[in-house]
């Protein structure tokens, strides 16, 4: 890997906000956030094992931006929010805790919320639908029309060795921001989904039950219509975290990217589908599902270190293709922890807090360890637990979809000061009595833990504050560097 700072097509602003992943990755690259690979790396497995191998390192390791990907003359970028400190950069924030402060002062200005009817009661507040997208008719000039479309030109990564073997079709698009609408165009979805290429003009499309866009495919097969979908790559980050974000109903994913960046976002007209996508994009695909049409997509290694299995998924038959004439094609690699993932799960952990802190009053915290993230179990903190209280919070967060699929959840006193996973299994080992303080949901089998010590009388082991003070004052004195 070789650090350099020249380079034409990204120069560092770092004064300017960020609107888009050419902004972004100068950023990085001015903080010392960015390797640069200058030799050809293969897309097919080699730049997800270096990838997977930096993620791995300390606090996350380095951006990643693979200039010489072989069988293409774009460029491949990866890692880009692999760590707390990119995290903050991509969104804006100092801290990470930023983010829990200001959504906390949205939704306090509601005055009872309800988790049915919460997005339309956020969408209701004139601080949040001001940041609304404004609609800019006129193309975006630095993208230009492939014809025909040609999605094999493009270096999109094989991970691992049997990814996508039911099919024979290997290679993913793995941060998208998938674009949909109801038939009647009142409500929009942008999602972040995996896409499978299947030749050059045809991709699957894998959404889960329950998700926005495939209930905007469930409306088309309805009406008997084909679904228009657009998938855009790059542009400013806060729309692809917000894509990622499990946002609470039907609340609109550009309207809160625009809440998290503080800025509204400009959308523009595709080019052979019906619907809007943000502009700064590096690279722009549309196309029709018809929601009867499916094929078979997988199995894809994923963060439990196995294969998900193959299953059907939908075809979206490509009709238009733009792009940078330089672009940029980010992507992340999906594994076992540590990965990028789980640094950008860790800034949903802060916004959900938010909504915790007003929806169920006796959590203070949250902790979305990153051996659990995935499979919604998390370390909640609570205030003051008496007998009982942790059987009833669990029963109202496993009432919410954020937490409906919990394994586990581990509670634990707000006393006790615990922020990590060893800590938390430290305390639930100690203190916890099998027999009363573990909960389980007989139908789906998830489990609470209590490790609140609330029935524990003995006194906790703490060192004298007199104590702890004489040995700071002589800690060099004892020979200690």
């Amino acid at each position: 890997m070789n650090m350099k700072k020249e380079n034409a097509d990204i120069s560092p602003e770092c004064d300017m906000p960020i609107h888009n992943l050419r902004q972004f990755i100068s950023r990085l690259e001015t903080a010392g956030e960015l390797s640069r690979v200058t030799v050809p790396v293969d897309p097919v497995m080699e730049i997800a094992a270096i990838t997977d191998r930096v993620c791995k390192q300390p606090d996350g390791g380095k951006a990643l931006l693979f200039e010489h990907p072989t069988g293409s003359h774009f460029q491949v970028a990866t890692n880009l929010f692999g760590s707390a400190t990119r995290v903050c950069q991509a969104l804006g924030v100092v801290s990470i805790n930023e983010l829990t402060d200001r959504l906390r002062g949205l939704i306090d200005s509601i005055p009872v919320p309800d988790s049915r009817t919460l997005d339309r009661q956020i969408t209701a507040l004139a601080e949040f639908s001001r940041f609304a997208p404004r609609t800019n008719v006129d193309p975006d000039h630095a993208l230009i029309q492939m014809d025909p479309p040609n999605l094999s030109s493009f270096p999109f990564l094989k991970s691992w060795p049997e990814d996508g073997a039911a099919s024979g079709y290997s290679r993913y698009i793995t941060l998208p921001q998938v674009f949909t609408a109801d038939p009647d165009g009142g409500t929009h979805n942008c999602g972040m989904y995996r896409v499978q290429l299947r030749g050059d003009s045809d991709v699957a499309i894998q959404w889960k039950v329950g998700s926005g866009a495939a209930r905007h495919a469930e409306l088309y097969r309805l009406a008997g219509k084909p679904m228009p979908v657009a998938i855009a790559l790059g542009g400013d980050p806060a729309t692809l975290f917000s894509a990622m974000f499990p946002l609470p109903g039907d609340l609109d994913e550009l309207t809160f990217a625009g809440f998290l960046r503080g800025t509204a976002l400009v959308t523009s007209p595709c080019q052979s589908v019906p619907l809007l996508v943000p502009t700064g994009a590096e690279m722009i695909i549309e196309g029709y599902i018809d929601p009867g049409d499916t094929v078979t997509e997988g199995q894809f290694g994923n963060h439990s270190g196995l294969y998900s299995p193959a299953a059907p998924a939908s075809l979206m038959r490509v009709t238009a293709v733009s792009h940078r004439p330089d672009a940029i094609i980010p992507a992340t690699v999906v594994g076992p922890p540590p990965m990028e993932d789980c640094w950008m799960a860790r800034a949903w952990e802060r916004l959900l807090l938010a909504f915790l802190l007003k929806l169920v009053p006796s959590v203070k915290d949250i902790h979305f360890p990153f051996e659990w993230v995935f499979h919604q179990s998390a370390v909640i903190v609570i205030n003051n637990p008496q007998p009982g209280t942790v059987k009833a919070v669990a029963g109202q967060l496993w009432a919410r979809p954020w937490f409906s699929s919990a394994r586990i959840l581990l509670f634990v006193a707000a006393k006790a000061g615990i922020h990590g996973l060893p800590q938390a299994a430290w305390k639930s080992i100690n203190v916890t009595d099998a027999s009363q303080d573990v909960y389980r949901d007989g139908i789906s089998g998830r489990i609470a833990i209590d490790a609140t010590d609330c029935r524990l009388q003995r006194p906790e082991v703490k060192s004298s504050a007199a104590c702890a003070e004489l040995v700071t004052r002589r800690w060099k004195e004892y020979g200690f560097a």
